[in-house]
């Protein structure tokens, strides 16, 4: 070989020598970095993890909250309704009652409306049509400062009475009656009907 040849040749080996370090720092770097990337994708992989989780955990706790609302607003619902239904069977009993009882629950009534003074008492036809012989009588106990008479030209009301002194009149229908009295009469039934609550 010449000292040329010989030159080259070394000159050769040396670059496949460096070559090949640099192949293997690539491919040392090159692993490396993919070792890394793993660990920051299994780092950002369980970061998201954690934050869908938690994302889930509140969405589950707001559909446990609002269905836990919704369940409170339809049970208060159902029992307004139920004490309204009572409510209304109660007035409804008042107004289809026996004569005795019906009757005996407007003197009940006059005793708490009446004013004193002259007055009248109008009530339905139907009422009139069965109105005991002695009510009038009746009336002066019930209202002892009051002189009321019963006029004989029918209302048109449902059930209960109209008194009239003057220029004020007083209504004394059931249906009147239980309005004013709505919110005491649905504590009370509400109290009989849901104790616990």
């Amino acid at each position: 070989m010449t000292g040329l040849e010989t030159i080259l040749d070394q000159i050769s080996k040396e670059a496949e020598k460096t070559a090949a370090q640099i192949r293997q720092e690539a491919e040392e770097k090159a692993q490396s970095l993919l070792e890394d990337a793993k660990a920051e994708g299994v780092k950002q992989a369980e970061a998201v993890l954690r934050s869908g989780e938690a994302q889930a955990e509140d969405i589950r706790a707001r559909a446990r909250s609002a269905a836990q609302l919704d369940r409170r607003n339809r049970t208060l619902q159902f029992k307004q309704q139920l004490i309204a239904q009572v409510i209304e069977e109660a007035r409804a009993q008042l107004e289809t009652a026996d004569d005795k009882t019906y009757f005996e629950t407007l003197l009940g009534l006059v005793s708490r409306f009446a004013l004193s003074g002259p007055g009248e008492m109008q009530l339905n036809g139907k009422d009139l049509a069965r109105l005991p012989a002695d009510f009038e009588a009746s009336l002066k106990k019930a209202a002892p400062g009051s002189q009321i008479t019963v006029s004989k030209t029918p209302a048109s009301i449902e059930s209960g009475f109209l008194l009239v002194y003057g220029g004020i009149d007083i209504n004394g229908t059931f249906r009147a009656v239980f309005e004013d009295a709505s919110d005491e009469l649905r504590d009370v039934v509400g109290a009989i009907l849901f104790p616990e609550a």
